[in-house]
């Protein structure tokens, strides 16, 4: 196991990965010796939050959106998710207010950039961490402060919000900023190597290089139904330039050490869905869950639709994706309760698992996490290709892409090895179905959108979302009972930032006629926007407002994952100040 060690200079002291996987939760600045930290001894506790907060808010929602999962057997739940009764205070929380804290997290270690000049490859990686971030908070809720967010110590504690359009121009151009600090650095022994404290490739720049190459490629997709005349030519020059690049081929994972000596420091997929730390009995996040009815009927060989044909066709991966009840994946009806036994989350996706002699918690709690799959990869390529975009083979990629994922789905942990599928016949199998296969779906984008989320589900559930959204595949039906004819296009802002940054926020609704004022969606999203009604918070009116596409679940009795409390005394403002200005700088504890 990796074991990283950081350096903390005014306290003398020396502190193991332990120190920041006991604190998922803290921002440097609250560290009063923060300005002595060098960027080495940042990194590793800024990636592990960004991309745990990643799996734990935006992983799980998205699960839940495009229908991999359901309500499991004898619970109850209220998860707007599921009834679509959206508000400033559901899933916004880590999808907003804890993913601005965690982006600014790096935005710190960028802020001493002129301090520590020949940490060059560690700020290339803070500008595509930061990148990361930024680029999920847009295509969820459109607008937010950028220009003038992170910049609490400057006195902006009420930043403006910035067109969507500008802050793709933005991390775009930070992205060739960070490709061209690791060209400089390249070979250049004046600048520091990362090491172990680079969670994610351990200092190789070149596949960092390559990351932000796959980033840009994920940027621009987003952007492939916008008409908006300057993102066309942004799209076109980009991709031209991006032709030929080097994207990820390999699964991206992190580790800094995961251990189960707590329950906070192990895997985020073992600490949502494993066992407790006595081994007795299971979590609450995997007994809440289970498989959802559409992607059942989609694995089982179940579904036949105008769009969508499995009918027939069991897919291979089904048993590790899902426990089996009577020999199938039973999959649960969205927003419907029933005592019927559902197919939970497999022991492959939370990590309890392997041979009757091994220690299965050691092999769960230690496992990688992963910050993208190489499968994403390959469908982005196989997408940007079929749309003109790049030259190549889409079908070659799209090929590769489930090979990727059969691969994924074949890889042991811990002393754990497991058979191989083959996806050689699979593919073979699948290209007579409509939406699964290549010949026989004649909008591509269809079978390359359905593959991909199959993929996908359960791990980066998020970005099938956005696909979605931009494209209609899969088309997921809606929850049972819900009165909507389309699912929410963007999220609302947190209720924090109506708190704090009053005039600022943009405004979406009229106090008078109660009707939305301020219809935009995400400038990544062409559908219209869908209006739901909310009780602001300490208000007796009713009012309209747009909701973003994405947010945060909470399905009782989920206690939160990030800080192990019931999500009724998850941390609130304590001061006027919006998320985006950079979180309270005192009274918490060092996370490194």
């Amino acid at each position: 196991m990796k074991k990283i060690f950081l350096l903390i200079f005014l306290a003398s002291t020396l502190f193991s990965c332990s120190d920041y996987l006991d604190s998922p939760t803290e921002d440097f600045a609250n560290n009063p010796v923060s300005g002595a930290l060098n960027p080495a001894q940042k990194l590793a506790g800024a990636q592990l939050n960004l991309l745990n907060n990643e799996i734990f808010s935006y992983n799980t929602f998205g699960n839940r959106m495009t229908y991999v999962w359901g309500l499991n057997s004898g619970f109850t739940s209220n998860d707007a998710a599921y009834n679509f009764n959206f508000t400033a205070d559901t899933y916004t929380s880590g999808t907003w207010s804890t993913h601005a804290l965690y982006i600014d997290n790096f935005q710190d270690i960028l802020d001493t950039e002129a301090t520590f000049p020949t940490y060059k490859n560690h700020m290339a990686i803070s500008k595509i961490m930061k990148v990361q971030g930024m680029e999920k908070i847009i295509a969820l809720f459109g607008d937010a402060p950028y220009s003038e967010a992170f910049k609490s110590k400057e006195g902006i504690l009420t930043p403006k919000f910035d067109d969507d359009k500008q802050i793709y121009i933005d991390i775009l151009n930070l992205l060739d900023e960070a490709r061209q600090d690791i060209a400089d650095a390249s070979g250049d022994a004046t600048f520091v190597v990362p090491g172990a404290e680079d969670i994610v490739f351990e200092g190789d720049m070149d596949r960092w290089n390559n990351y932000a190459n796959t980033l840009e490629l994920r940027i621009l997709l987003r952007l492939s139904k916008t008409t908006d005349a300057d993102m066309v030519t942004l799209r076109t020059n980009r991709f031209a330039a991006l032709d030929g690049a080097t994207f990820v081929s390999e699964d991206v994972a992190y580790n800094p050490g995961f251990t189960g000596a707590t329950a906070g420091q192990s895997n985020p997929m073992f600490r949502q869905f494993g066992v407790n730390t006595t081994e007795t009995a299971w979590l609450s996040g995997n007994r809440v869950n289970a498989a959802g009815d559409f992607i059942a009927k989609v694995v089982n060989g179940e579904l036949a639709t105008t769009n969508l044909t499995t009918t027939g066709l069991v897919d291979p991966r089904r048993a590790r994706m899902f426990s089996l009840v009577s020999g199938s994946v039973s999959g649960a009806l969205q927003n419907t309760e029933t005592t019927v036994a559902k197919s939970r989350l497999h022991n492959f996706v939370h990590g309890y698992w392997g041979a009757a002699t091994s220690d299965w918690y050691k092999n769960g709690t230690e496992r990688d996490a992963y910050a993208m799959l190489a499968a994403e990869s390959y469908f982005l390529q196989a997408e940007a290709i079929q749309r003109g975009y790049l030259t190549g083979d889409a079908r070659t990629m799209f090929n590769n892409g489930i090979t990727a994922s059969f691969a994924f789905y074949s890889t042991g942990f811990g002393d754990f090895t497991m058979s191989a599928l083959n996806p050689n016949t699979y593919i073979t199998n699948i290209d007579s179905k409509v939406g699964l296969g290549w010949t026989a779906t004649s909008d591509k984008i269809n079978c390359i959108m359905t593959q991909k989320w199959l993929a996908l589900a359960q791990w980066t559930g998020i970005e099938p979302y956005f696909d979605y959204l931009r494209t209609g595949y899969p088309n997921v039906p809606l929850p049972e009972g819900v009165s909507r004819t389309t699912r929410p296009n963007r999220l609302i802002y947190d209720q924090s930032e109506y708190s704090a940054n009053p005039t600022n926020v943009p405004i979406v609704t009229s106090p008078t006629t109660h009707q939305p004022v301020y219809p935009k969606v995400p400038i990544v999203h062409t559908t219209p926007p869908t209006t739901i009604t909310i009780a602001p918070p300490h208000s007796p009116n009713v009012y309209q407002k747009v909701v973003s596409p994405m947010v945060q679940p909470r399905v009782l009795p989920y206690a939160s994952p990030m800080l192990a409390v019931p999500n009724s005394v998850l941390r609130t403002p304590t001061s006027p100040r919006s998320p985006l200005a950079s979180p309270t700088r005192v009274g918490r504890v060092v996370m490194y």
